[in-house]
């Protein structure tokens, strides 16, 4: 169980995830878990506003009690200059998969605050076995 006497000895960890549907949802809480029980210092986890169920987000609150976490939903407007003539997506066309993954490669930069020195992308479907301080 994560020990609340370490925060002023440890650095918040970070870590950025994206779940396109129900499923990899469930994954990611899984991945959440492993995390917190594999990291002594506290822990803030960080999700595209747009690209998470209303179940997820609604459910969010408690399960991040019940694991000791803070998390945070972040978003992004797709930029006008990147819209073609009937304003959908450049290249993306109603492929919700490239629009994640445009946004993830893409927005980096400008969706996060600027003083976050650190942050730890980790996909949803993967078990995290290690502290990740280290």
């Amino acid at each position: 169980v994560f020990n609340s006497s370490l925060d002023d000895a440890c650095p918040t960890v970070h870590v950025f995830s994206v779940a396109s549907g129900h499923l990899y949802e469930k994954l990611l809480r899984i991945m959440m878990a492993s995390v917190r029980k594999t990291t002594k210092c506290p822990v803030r986890f960080w999700f595209f506003d747009q690209f998470m169920s209303p179940d997820f987000k609604a459910s969010m609150p408690l399960f991040a009690e019940k694991l000791d976490v803070t998390f945070e939903f972040v978003a992004f407007k797709w930029p006008s200059w990147l819209r073609d003539d009937t304003g959908a997506h450049f290249g993306i066309r109603g492929d919700k998969q490239r629009l994640i993954w445009a946004h993830k490669i893409l927005f980096l930069d400008v969706i996060f605050p600027l003083d976050l020195q650190r942050i730890i992308f980790i996909d949803a479907d993967l078990v995290v076995r290690a502290d990740l301080l280290e």
